[in-house]
């Protein structure tokens, strides 16, 4: 089962005559479009995993997959994804009776959950993402404690 569309990108198209001066036609191309309702598996391999941008990335998907909460000064934090355009944004898909009505992005077309995505990369250090995100000190020390155990077995590849 799939989602097709079609769509007519219309153009001009420009010819320069002997004299000088230009004839425009216009010229259009229609395409169809389709895309599979099933989502295929994602993996993403970041140069620098062991990084203080790999680490928090990796860190923040974790954290969410598994509902980590941690304490901070401000109170308990919860994971979410505010601020990802397709995880958070909604879309106007029209009126309805003088309401307007929006629906979740990610609802219009079949996307990568992002807690399904596979993590991998290459870093020119060799530590395990657990000792790397304690290094970078970027996240919370409570939300690293409650990391480790998801983090200590990604490894980076070789970097050089």
């Amino acid at each position: 089962e799939a989602i097709t569309s079609q769509y007519e990108y219309k153009t001009t198209k420009l010819e320069r005559k002997e004299d000088g001066k230009f004839v425009v036609r216009p010229t259009s191309v229609k395409y169809q479009f389709k895309t599979k309702r099933t989502v295929p598996k994602m993996g993403v391999m970041l140069v620098g995993l062991g990084g203080n941008n790999g680490t928090t990335l990796v860190g923040g998907v974790l954290a969410n997959k598994h509902g980590i909460t941690w304490m901070t000064k401000e109170g308990v934090k919860t994971p979410n994804y505010f601020g990802s355009l397709t995880q958070a944004s909604t879309l106007r898909v029209g009126n309805y009776e003088g309401e307007e009505v929006y629906v979740p992005f990610k609802s219009l077309l079949p996307m990568v959950e992002p807690n399904d995505i596979v993590f991998g990369g290459w870093d020119i250090s060799g530590m395990n993402l657990a000792d790397a995100m304690e290094r970078a000190k970027v996240l919370d020390w409570e939300l690293q404690q409650q990391l480790v155990p998801y983090m200590k077995d990604y490894k980076p590849l070789p970097g050089i």
